[in-house]
């Protein structure tokens, strides 16, 4: 992301921060503490990463929309996937943290409502899909997202089961920047750790749209 862009989006989240208590959106919500043993990752595609080259050191996936996990998405396209090293280590403080982005085959930018349905099918999806394979429960109803609007994008808090390895009830944080070119575009950062924690600042550093520096 360009400097200008980092620090508009950056102005958002510390105004959000500087509101009174009784005045902001998302309140703070904590996370289950949980010590399970790690599982393994899913199997890296074989195809180029094209929307996220980097971090090269972290795990790549490429899949097709809509995934088999969430067949009833209503988009498609591609989405890719880079894992940070400790992403399925509950012990590691990049637990669960890791880069997205989106390239749908349609027209427009996507608004608030086209991402909420957008994330809500696909977290609802993996959450269940993935949660009765490891024998976890995942309700649909334990998935939940609000979407705040910020210059320059929205940051998200989504409420679900983390069902790869806790089974716990977890909170993760989101950065989303909608874009548009030749497809619609939605690049996104994720993490339990909240905005103002230091691994955002290195999910920061690889969060901008394709036609940007």
């Amino acid at each position: 992301m360009n400097t200008g862009c980092v620090a508009l989006l950056l102005a958002g989240i510390l105004a959000i921060g500087a509101m009174p208590v009784w005045a902001q959106e998302e309140p703070t919500v904590k996370r289950a503490e949980s010590v399970p043993e790690p599982v393994d990752p899913p199997a890296p595609s074989n195809e180029a990463m094209t929307l996220l080259p980097g971090p090269a050191n972290w795990r790549g996936e490429r899949i097709a929309l809509p995934p088999e996990f969430a067949p009833e998405l209503p988009f498609t396209g591609v989405e890719e996937l880079r894992f940070s090293p400790g992403m399925y280590d509950p012990q590691a403080s990049d637990f669960f943290s890791y880069l997205f982005a989106f390239a749908l085959e349609q027209d427009r930018v996507l608004d608030k409502a086209s991402i909420e349905r957008l994330l809500l099918h696909y977290y609802r999806g993996l959450c269940q899909t993935v949660a009765e394979g490891n024998e976890f429960d995942c309700p649909a109803e334990a998935v939940t997202l609000t979407l705040t609007p910020v210059v320059g994008g929205y940051l998200g808090e989504l409420q679900w089961i983390e069902p790869f390895v806790t089974g716990q009830s977890q909170t993760l944080y989101l950065e989303l920047l909608p874009g548009h070119g030749e497809q619609a575009y939605l690049y996104g950062a994720a993490s339990p750790k909240d905005l103002q924690d230091d691994q955002w600042q290195n999910l920061r550093r690889y969060l901008h749209l394709p036609d940007e520096p």
